[in-house]
């Protein structure tokens, strides 16, 4: 990927042409821009979708503003790989996209220290016409015609060769769960978002691994149309042989007690939170 740094912003060079005809090639214009659509806002973070002219056609985007306290930015510097922060969240979709992975299309990163609170956004491409795996596999179980059965099994065989890509290449995720998943129908190319806890080693490491697994395990069986037959296809897929060895069956049920684990301590979380409301 080519970038080039410009008035406080390292910008996708393949959309540089975009943001100075919009007027949005520094810092301080998209800190301060004003348009859009509000899809998120909290005290530290707000998301705004906006669209912007690329010649004749309209390109949507994506921009998520941090205001990071002076003890936000402490608390950075003593952990480096802080979830929360913008810098991390960019260096890991650049990472992906550099691996040949697909996630969001990062275009804009920028950040500006203050003596009380730093400033940084990130800008992304809409991924279009995508949805989550987890919402796209029970339209499919709905529809129930032969041809959407085929390709449910085309997409869960194609996750279980990105995990095991993955997993190899010594990545991990933290939060590989299906929702984290999307798809473009049309195409049936996935992508992998929500990046911030992702990790790389240089080799797997078993732990996290099966963290990762037992994640998207506890995410399928709460999806409907996911079957236990679609487990043991991913299963066979990510271990890349037909017939599960003793040493398999003892991993997976390992990631299946794990699972399980995620499943209790989830709904104790939902009583916790129903309660403090009440």
């Amino acid at each position: 990927m080519d970038f080039v740094k410009h008035r406080g912003l390292i910008i996708n060079r393949e959309f540089f042409h975009i943001l100075r005809q919009a007027g949005l090639d520094s810092f301080d214009a998209l800190m301060g821009y004003t348009g859009g659509e509000l899809i998120d806002e909290r005290p530290v973070r707000t998301v705004v979708r906006l669209e912007l002219e690329d010649g004749d056609v309209k390109r949507r985007f994506y921009l998520k503003r941090h205001y990071i306290p002076l003890k936000g930015r402490l608390k950075s510097i003593l952990n480096p790989g802080g979830i929360g922060s913008a810098r991390n969240e960019w260096q890991k979709m650049v990472m992906l996209k550099e691996h040949g992975y697909k996630t969001m299309e990062p275009v804009a990163y920028g950040e500006k220290k203050g003596v009380f609170e730093t400033r940084a956004l990130t800008l992304t491409e809409e991924l279009y016409g995508a949805i989550r795996v987890e919402d796209y596999i029970p339209r499919l179980f709905k529809q129930n015609t032969p041809e959407d059965l085929k390709r449910k099994r085309r997409i869960i065989e194609k996750l279980a060769l990105i995990a095991r890509r993955f997993h190899q290449e010594g990545f991990n995720h933290q939060d590989f769960y299906l929702g984290h998943f999307l798809i473009n129908p049309s195409t049936e190319e996935i992508f992998i978002i929500d990046l911030q806890r992702v990790q790389k080693r240089n080799r797997p490491v078993r732990r996290w691994v099966m963290k990762d697994l037992a994640q998207l395990v506890f995410s399928a069986i709460n999806t409907e149309g996911f079957h236990g037959t679609d487990l043991v296809r991913f299963g066979h897929t990510y271990l890349g042989r037909k017939r599960f060895s003793p040493e398999d069956r003892r991993l997976i049920r390992q990631i299946l007690r794990k699972a399980c684990w995620i499943a209790e301590h989830t709904e104790k979380m939902l009583k916790r939170k129903n309660q403090t409301r009440g």
